[in-house]
């Protein structure tokens, strides 16, 4: 079907033999499925060892269901997606116990709205918040719908008010999953750069206190395609990280402004002898820059943080980690590797279903 395609990430998965649910027994397995913006991936996973058994990457998301004005494209390509998967690996639907449906999926443009629950939030208040429904779109399968969180404000004054307001969805669990894998401890920031940065504060008791969100990816990707800056940047921006170029473009928005380091893009094409890539790299040091400033602006008692983990995909988390490190000795800057970026999402899915089933 159009807009659903198969992709295999460069990690260690493994697809079902067909002899393998009988070795293992049945019900071993496990299906998470992650919904943005624009894009879906349902995950197959060995539930005894939180293995990715395989992927199948949907090109759907909530954008298509505020376009049409209802959501059937949305069912039907996921629904159709989960079909592929469950194929390909020789599985019927009665082999999978359950499904964890997290991101854009629970809110009013996805399949189950659940509201945002209100910050700070623990792991058992996800699991106390989280419905389980089974829908014929996914094969009747129990589905766990996780809800996303929003900043503890009142909504008294929200004009005056409006930069303590934030929401997320999808990467409360990839948080969660971060935190367990890297066994995090005393107060800290997860820094989770995409379309979107978020900035997850977390406290010394573990809890997801409050977000920060920036539109730092989407100004990238609309800066270079809607610009002029598109002659001057190549379209896959970064292809290398340039830690002098990173420092160049980050002081630049630091001493000049933002919009001003963004024209300096043009004139280091006219009147310097640069590549694309270092052009790029001092386009989103001067984006990253931006992008701390509203941490450092929002945030209080940063100086207490122990840690930062920089998450998301390179080169976006490795400009991040460097910059960071750049910034301050008293903090404790881990960049977190592909596959625990990859494994996040996997793990938080599964410390939910777990806590919840028990209940």
């Amino acid at each position: 079907m159009n807009g659903v395609h198969s992709t295999l990430l460069k990690l260690p998965l493994m697809r079902v033999h067909p002899d393998e649910k009988q070795k293992c027994g049945d019900r071993v397995f496990a299906i998470l499925i992650d919904s943005g913006t624009t894009n879906s991936r349902i995950r197959l996973i060995d539930k005894g060892t939180n293995q990715i058994k395989d992927i199948e990457k949907v090109r759907i998301g909530v954008r298509n269901t505020a376009i049409d004005g209802h959501n059937d494209e949305l069912k039907s390509h996921l629904h159709t997606g989960l079909g592929y998967l469950l194929k390909r690996n020789h599985l019927e639907a009665s082999d999978i116990e359950y499904i964890v449906a997290s991101g854009m999926i629970t809110s009013n443009l996805g399949l189950y709205e659940i509201p945002h629950i209100l910050a700070p939030v623990a792991v058992e208040d996800f699991v106390r918040n989280s419905k389980v429904v089974a829908l014929k779109e996914f094969y009747d399968i129990p589905c766990i719908f996780v809800p996303g969180m929003r900043n503890g404000v009142t909504d008294d004054h929200p004009v005056e008010m409006i930069n303590q307001f934030d929401v997320m969805r999808g990467e409360e669990v990839e948080s969660i999953g971060l935190m367990k894998q890297l066994d995090l401890h005393g107060k800290g920031i997860l820094v989770l750069p995409g379309s979107h940065t978020k900035f997850v504060i977390v406290d010394r008791d573990q809890s997801l206190s409050s977000c920060l969100s920036t539109l730092g990816g989407e100004t990238l990707m609309a800066m270079q395609k809607e610009t002029i800056l598109s002659d001057s940047i190549s379209p896959k921006l970064v292809q290398s990280v340039d830690k002098d170029m990173l420092i160049k473009g980050f002081e630049a928005a630091k001493k000049y402004g933002l919009t001003r380091s963004f024209y300096h893009i043009r004139l280091l094409q006219l009147f310097a002898d640069l590549t694309d890539n270092e052009r790029a790299n001092y386009f989103v040091g001067s984006v990253i820059y931006d992008d701390i400033q509203a941490l450092l602006g929002s945030v209080e008692g940063i100086g207490d943080v122990e840690w930062i983990v920089v998450g998301g995909t390179n080169p976006l988390r490795q400009s991040f980690a460097y910059l960071l490190n750049q910034m301050s000795t008293k903090w404790s800057v881990i960049e977190a590797d592909d596959l625990q970026v990859e494994y996040s999402l996997v793990i938080g899915a599964q410390e939910i279903a777990k806590k919840m089933f028990k209940n």
